[in-house]
């Protein structure tokens, strides 16, 4: 997920950086200000601070290029940031030519069958027990994708995520995020088995994906229903987070309920708990306290000072897409316009010359957009006469509609302002 504010990339064989919340530095332990040292002690202790300062200035100035280049393919993937050898006979920029298998569907699944099975629900579980419940049916999963890095070198580069199984054939549910674009797939089980996994469908606005492995009699979650929960029940994650702490458990509360968060301008109305969740976490089940998943763990923020913010996506506004894409590989009757943008806020406008909007950088050839007579350079201000200055804002109004339905998109186009007439065409993963 570029750009996206919520999940923070770590990289799978490095440390990460931990450290102990204590005092800030330069005081004792107990908190007492240290006594300013005189004579000479004071001048080699000056020293010392400028050598520190200079070495810091040289790790943050080594930072900011690491993160410079690799924040343009990287960003939104948990993955490493070197790029391995493409498979031979194949040239940088060039896909390899073998990609995964479509996996197999089920016309037949029903989401129903696979809880009308389960016994009722008759007490609540401690956490020990909810995990020793749900772990074996949460496995981790690890991509390649193809990437290119901005010197025009191309290669495969590995991440990591979450999922759970869902069926004792091998349906496994995850984020479409933890396998979009991915070369390869395999899925590690929490007994160390592991198997090749083939990508069914996803749900790109929900976030949603299904995998197959060929396995039998696995284990399996409980379904629960999402739709009773209460803000302050107990919420535990399992998960592989880092990439590497496969079935890790964090448990916390609910501690909201349809919490409308915008991801890559797209607007999830998700869970959100303070259970950890981290890089890596995405996909797992979120279980209730009767041990069932109530939610798949997506999203996170991470920023500066940022703790105890975790998102899930709710299981019961899932269920019937996760059914569909089982039954069918896709969700059909999504509306599209094919156009990559990027928002322009005020600041941006000043400083590039531009209409506060949603700047268009790219139009998909063939698309609607295309078809409409929508340019790269146009800035979108509107949408059916409504002010849309946001991605987030054009795809609110537009998700209201069908493929076929047509819409105005009011632009800046040099200056002057202009509406186009667009007929909504139908996203296919």
């Amino acid at each position: 997920m570029p750009n996206n504010p919520w999940t923070r990339d770590f990289q799978p064989g490095q440390n990460p950086n931990y450290f102990y919340p204590h005092g800030s530095y330069g005081t004792d332990p107990g908190g007492g200000s240290r006594p300013p040292r005189k004579g000479k002690g004071r001048t080699i202790v000056l020293v010392a601070v400028f050598l520190v300062a200079a070495i810091l200035f040289s790790v943050l100035t080594g930072t900011i290029v690491f993160t410079a280049l690799k924040g343009p393919f990287l960003e939104g993937r948990f993955a490493l940031p070197t790029l391995q050898p493409l498979p031979s006979g194949t040239e940088p920029g060039q896909l390899p030519a073998e990609a995964p298998a479509p996996g197999e569907t089920n016309p037949a699944f029903s989401i129903d069958d696979v809880t009308a099975g389960q016994a009722e629900r008759e007490q609540t579980l401690s956490i020990v027990e909810i995990a020793r419940l749900g772990k074996p049916a949460v496995v981790a999963i690890n991509t390649e994708t193809l990437v290119s890095s901005p010197f025009g070198d191309s290669g495969l580069v590995p991440a990591a995520g979450s999922g759970f199984i869902l069926t004792r054939d091998g349906y496994i549910i995850t984020n479409h995020h933890v396998v979009a674009g991915a070369r390869t797939i395999s899925v590690v089980l929490d007994n160390g088995d592991a198997y090749d996994a083939d990508w069914v469908g996803s749900d790109t606005a929900n976030d949603l994906a299904v995998l197959k492995i060929a396995g039998q009699d696995l284990p399996t979650v409980r379904l629960g229903q999402s739709s009773e929960l209460e803000v302050g029940e107990l919420a535990v994650a399992i998960g592989n987070p880092l990439g590497e702490l496969s079935g890790t458990v964090t448990a916390g509360i609910i501690s909201a309920l349809d919490r409308a968060v915008t991801i890559d301008g797209q607007t999830l109305y998700l869970l959100q708990t303070d259970a950890a969740i981290n890089a890596g976490n995405s996909g797992g089940a979120l279980f209730n306290s009767f041990g069932e998943v109530i939610g798949i763990n997506t999203a996170k923020n991470a920023g500066t000072g940022i703790e105890g913010l975790g998102f899930a996506i709710p299981i019961d506004p899932a269920k019937p897409i996760i059914e569909t894409i089982i039954r069918s590989g896709s969700v059909p009757g999504k509306p599209r316009i094919g156009l990559y943008t990027q928002d322009i806020d005020e600041r941006m406008a000043r400083d590039y010359d531009l209409p506060v909007g949603v700047y268009i950088t790219q139009v998909e050839p063939g698309s609607p957009a295309e078809e409409a007579g929508l340019r790269q350079g146009d800035v979108i201000v509107a949408i059916n006469g409504q002010e849309a200055l946001t991605t987030a804002a054009i795809n609110e109004v537009k998700n209201q509609f069908a493929p076929g339905d047509a819409i105005d998109l009011t632009i800046i186009r040099d200056g002057r302002e202009q509406t186009l007439s667009l007929t909504l065409g139908e996203a296919v993963p």
